[in-house]
């Protein structure tokens, strides 16, 4: 069984613009929507048209990246806002990037319609 997230948007062009072209995820029309395909069955559904898009304030999906740190460098440059130290109770280093003992990295950020959402990669622990 695969579980995967679903996101309310309010602009569905709007939102793949931003999901596929500066996430880089493949995507297809499902009924009422869009379907996003990451990697090893991963799945995200774009619900279209919903008045409370953006109202979740933690996040709605997170994607697993090689190195979390070279990915939000690589978003940034094409224009994706991420969290910064002013709205997150976590040590964040220079790119923004959290930190734990374990090797977990993690990055917020939003999309279009204010979803809060995360990228994170696992490093061995020091």
């Amino acid at each position: 069984m695969h579980i995967g997230p679903v996101i309310a948007v309010t602009d569905l062009d709007r939102a793949r613009e931003f999901y596929e072209e500066k996430l880089g995820l493949a995507g297809e029309e499902a009924p009422g929507g869009w379907l996003l395909r990451g990697s090893e069955g991963t799945v995200i559904y774009l619900l279209a048209s919903v008045s409370d898009a953006g109202s979740p304030s933690w996040p709605v999906a997170s994607i697993r990246v090689d190195d979390a740190n070279e990915t939000v460098r690589t978003l940034r440059s094409r224009g994706v806002p991420f969290l910064g130290k002013d709205d997150l109770p976590f040590a964040l280093d220079e790119d923004g990037v959290s930190a734990d003992t374990s090797g977990i990295r993690v990055a917020w950020m939003r999309d279009p319609d204010g979803s809060v959402l995360t990228i994170f990669s696992r490093t061995p622990a020091a």
